[in-house]
């Protein structure tokens, strides 16, 4: 009896393979290739040769998407003649790479066959821009125009991600330059086809970052090796001292620092550089390191007596105004002093008046 329905089972099997292959299907995938989504809608056609021995018709073909629309006949198609369905994608508002089928039923024979379109689409200038509002060139659209690193403790490594997007119809091997030492970047892929997605990964080592405070530079962004449009991206961020590690006694032992000013008033400037002083004071009980004193504003410079201050002394910051490089009648400018001090890291001053 066991013998009987394993026979039963294979010979079941053996006229649904032949059923399968009743309707020959010329093909039953097609790829578009990569192309602009300014070219609207974009359509192919899979045919069908009905060796039955019977008329044969479809019944219905349905889309896996509202994107993908199928046209078709339900007349029957005698033996030996050939028929037809035709697919068409709507590209508008969807950049990027896709597979989408259409299923379809007929009337004679057990299979359903699914019907496979793919491609990739190009994105028009409007949708892209919506994702990746930053132009690099003419063939590269990026997520933001300033890499952000945030705040980094000296001695971290920080990643940042950037995404960009592929519009042109070739593929790319894009690449940052002019990296400074405390930076790398890779892209991820290294090629990247036509209307794909890519990452550039950076890697922030602050230990190789000299600077403290604020750390502003510029890097290039590449289409490729030979690219001659190379573009600016701005780069950010403020490396700290890592206090995570200090014990209580360091804590208790630490330096402190206490400005004798909180802001300088420099009243009504007139036409020639104008200099004013307030002093930086260790009120704790080992040295202060003044990292870094410096400003970002323009017509501002500053100077600092010492870059170590012993406990209980003082130096002198020095501050001055040029009035014919202020960028207007204002002067509200800010001066930050980082240093070791666990509680105060980072210390502003600030600098007012007009012109």
């Amino acid at each position: 009896m066991k013998h009987l329905l394993i026979s039963a089972i294979a010979v079941l099997a053996a006229f649904s393979g032949a059923a399968v292959d009743d309707v020959k299907w010329l093909e039953t995938s097609h790829n578009f290739g990569a192309f602009d989504e300014d070219l609207g809608p974009v359509t192919c056609t899979f045919k069908f040769v009905n060796t039955l021995d019977e008329p044969v018709s479809i019944v219905v073909a349905r889309s896996s998407c509202g994107c993908t629309s199928p046209v078709y006949s339900r007349d029957a198609v005698e033996p030996g003649d050939t028929a037809s369905i035709s697919v068409t994608y709507d590209p508008a508002g969807r950049p990027g790479r896709f597979t989408k089928y259409v299923g379809v039923q007929l009337s004679a024979g057990p299979a359903q066959p699914k019907l496979y379109i793919k491609g990739t689409v190009v994105g028009s200038a409007k949708s892209v821009a919506r994702r990746f509002p930053v132009d690099c060139g003419a063939d590269m659209q990026l997520a933001k125009g300033v890499l952000m690193t945030g705040e980094v403790a000296k001695g971290q490594l920080r990643t940042v991600f950037l995404e960009a997007y592929n519009r042109s119809t070739d593929t790319i091997r894009p690449r940052i330059e002019g990296l400074p030492p405390y930076l790398e970047a890779v892209a991820s892929p290294e090629a990247v086809p036509p209307g794909e997605q890519m990452s550039f990964i950076f890697y922030f080592h602050s230990a190789r970052c000299e600077q403290y405070g604020l750390v502003c530079d510029t890097v290039y962004v590449c289409r490729d090796a030979d690219s001659a449009v190379r573009c600016p991206l701005p780069t950010v961020a403020i490396v700290s001292e890592d206090f995570s590690k200090m014990t209580a006694k360091q804590l208790a032992k630490a330096p402190h620092c206490r400005l004798s000013e909180t802001s300088l008033d420099f009243g009504r400037l007139g036409r020639e550089p104008v200099s004013m002083e307030c002093t930086v004071r260790n009120t704790g009980k080992s040295p202060l390191k003044l990292r870094r004193v410096y400003t970002a504003d323009e017509g501002v410079a500053v100077s600092v007596s010492a870059d170590t201050v012993k406990p209980g002394k003082e130096a002198v910051l020095t501050v001055t105004v040029d009035p014919r490089k202020l960028p207007g009648a204002l002067l509200n400018a800010r001066i930050s002093i980082v240093t070791n001090d666990p509680d105060a890291p980072n210390t502003t001053l600030r600098a007012v008046g007009e012109l």
